[in-house]
């Protein structure tokens, strides 16, 4: 019995939960653990090589296939470890049964992780999903609709006129806010009987969608507005739905800073023919 080492499903599953395919080790597999852990490795790879997909709504499907792919591996590797105790619960002791082994493994996948792989591989955070709750963006977006927003877009470029983005709420920073880029730093911006100048010139203000609501008869109001310009590193955003928006006429200029990413399309809504459709 010198020999033998007890065996504990909990220890397994623990160690698998630090480093998939130890607990394999642990329980006298060392095979199979490798096996799992390249395996792992590689499609932890993936799955950040295959969030650069999600520039595009088909991209973003095939993206969430292969999430759920990998974490029913991921289970697949943990249930394996609880279940694959030997019936005895022993096994025969090898000399990478240490705590200092298993220590140095984990402190070993943990710095390869995050440290060399993470680093040089595309960010799988880039992308968030919202879910649009207001009215102000009709018809281009409806209550319920739900969006996928690039939150690295403007790292490197500036917002362009048109882009519809994600800012901090000026109202309050800890929501989102979003709305259309209609003036850019360094322009003047004008609303005349509804028709938006930019220096002076009339712009095509495809976007611009008029509907009466009872609970914002002010906005009625807001058809002329200004002029104003636009101060460096800031943005003046209008919703669509220019009577039914609480946007950079109500609150003033955005800063650039304060901008969080731009939508990109809408993977989720009730009119199911919505779902799909680039934000423009």
């Amino acid at each position: 019995m010198a020999n033998l080492k007890k065996t504990r499903p909990v220890v397994a599953l623990l160690l698998s939960l630090i480093a998939p395919g130890l607990g394999q080790l642990y329980n006298g597999k060392l095979k199979r653990g490798i096996i799992l852990f390249l395996l792992f490795e590689f499609l932890f790879i993936l799955l950040y090589v295959f969030s650069g997909l999600c520039f595009k709504f088909y991209g973003f499907i095939l993206f969430l296939a292969f999430d759920f792919t990998f974490l029913g591996f991921y289970i697949y590797v943990l249930l394996n470890a609880f279940r694959g105790i030997n019936p005895l619960r022993v096994t025969v002791r090898k000399p990478y049964h240490r705590w200092y082994f298993y220590v140095a493994i984990s402190a070993g996948v943990i710095l390869l992780n995050e440290f060399i792989l993470t680093p040089i591989l595309p960010d799988i955070k880039r992308f968030k999903v919202y879910k649009f709750p207001s009215i102000s963006m009709q018809p281009a977006l409806l209550v319920g609709d739900r969006l996928v927003v690039d939150r690295e877009m403007y790292k490197k470029d500036k917002p362009k006129r048109g882009d519809v983005i994600i800012s901090e709420y000026p109202k309050d920073p800890s929501k989102d806010y979003l709305k259309r880029v209609i003036g850019l730093e360094g322009e003047k911006v004008e609303i005349v009987d509804n028709k938006v100048y930019i220096d002076d010139k009339l712009i095509d203000d495809s976007w611009g969608y008029y509907e009466s609501s009872e609970q914002t008869k002010f906005l009625k109001e807001l058809g002329n507005f200004g002029p104003v310009v636009v101060p460096k590193d800031s943005l003046f955003l209008l919703g669509d739905n220019r009577q039914n928006s609480l946007d950079s006429r109500i609150f003033g200029f955005v800063d650039l800073t304060k901008v969080k990413g731009k939508a990109l399309y809408i993977y989720w809504a009730k009119n199911k023919s919505r779902i799909g459709m680039a934000i423009r």
